[in-house]
């Protein structure tokens, strides 16, 4: 049964002509209310934002949020440890880590 659902899914996704991860980034835009890149919001990318941030803290990231242009990157240390990490979103400069 959940096979059929996938296969639903897939097509209809391919008849929207919206790839998943495209389709999933403007998901996670909407739930923070957050706009699309394309209105000069932030000049640096969620993704570089997590490669600043991880270069002070090794671990997964749990959660990014965006506001006031500053990203805030929640990282978990295979320790155990929360890392909490903003970043400029227009420069991409390290703003506070704790």
């Amino acid at each position: 049964m959940k096979n059929g659902w996938r296969c639903v899914l897939i097509g209809m996704l391919m008849l929207a002509n919206i790839s998943p991860p495209a389709w999933a980034e403007e998901r996670r835009r909407a739930v923070r209310g957050q706009p699309g890149n394309t209105g000069g919001t932030a000049d640096i990318t969620e993704q570089k934002a997590i490669a600043i941030a991880k270069q002070h803290f090794v671990g997964r990231v749990l959660a990014i949020q965006f506001s006031d242009h500053i990203y805030r990157i929640k990282i978990l240390s295979s320790q155990g440890t929360l890392h909490t990490v903003l970043i400029d979103a227009t420069n991409g400069s390290l703003v506070s880590n704790h």
